[in-house]
């Protein structure tokens, strides 16, 4: 299924409102980009749109504060999941974060994997979620859709309640290729979203049955 990568409450009401995109993922660029500088307050935003899910990151590096902010945003509301990056900026792995958050019943995505050895490590840490960043792990030099396939099989071996996310979608064809793969979740920023759903022949048709329905009763 498609999920958004919004903050923007236009960009929910549009996409979400309407059922299209059936949840919403952030994180601290996305809020930022988005002028939602208060996260609490963007949670309760993008939440009145109605989500199935909204995945949300820890703001902190430190693990102690991030285990706290993962109590708060879990405690916001219960269709909220908590993003936990597997590393920091300085490399520090955040496995001892991600399984003392599971350890409390926090519904966690492990965000940023970007190679195959993080993404089967996070796997091994039992999380709701993980997320396998796309056009990063092509931009590694690793097949993206490979990857995305061996992930799925070794999940449905050892660990078969974890569900797939994959992020950073750049392109529509992209979003096409990812959908494909036995990915759960593809999420998709909104403009391209609003590209890949165009289709000028569907709207040809739509506009010769209301130029027909103009002649018809019920």
């Amino acid at each position: 299924m498609v999920f958004l990568d919004s903050a923007s409450s236009s960009d929910c009401a549009r996409w979400v409102g309407t059922g299209i995109a059936r949840g919403v993922t952030t994180n601290a660029t996305i809020l930022r980009r988005a002028g939602e500088l208060a996260v609490g307050v963007a949670v309760k935003n993008i939440l009145a749109h109605e989500p199935d899910e909204l995945h949300v990151q820890v703001i902190s590096e430190d693990d102690g504060q991030a285990f706290d902010q993962a109590v708060q945003l879990a405690e916001l509301d219960s269709r909220i999941r908590v993003k936990i990056p597997f590393v920091t900026s300085q490399g520090r792995y955040r496995a001892a974060l991600i399984r003392r958050a599971i350890a409390v019943g926090i519904p966690v995505n492990v965000t940023a994997c970007t190679s195959l050895p993080q993404a089967f490590t996070a796997l091994s840490l039992g999380p709701a979620f993980v997320s396998i960043l796309w056009c990063r792990t092509r931009d590694a030099g690793e097949d993206p859709a490979q990857a995305v396939a061996d992930i799925a099989r070794r999940r449905d071996r050892f660990s078969g309640d974890t569900r797939l996310v994959i992020g950073s979608i750049r392109e529509c064809d992209d979003v096409t290729l990812a959908l494909r793969s036995p990915a759960d979740i593809v999420t998709v920023p909104p403009q391209i979203l609003e590209t890949w759903m165009q289709a000028p022949g569907s709207v040809a048709m739509a506009s010769q049955f209301a130029l027909d329905a103009a002649e018809l009763t019920l």
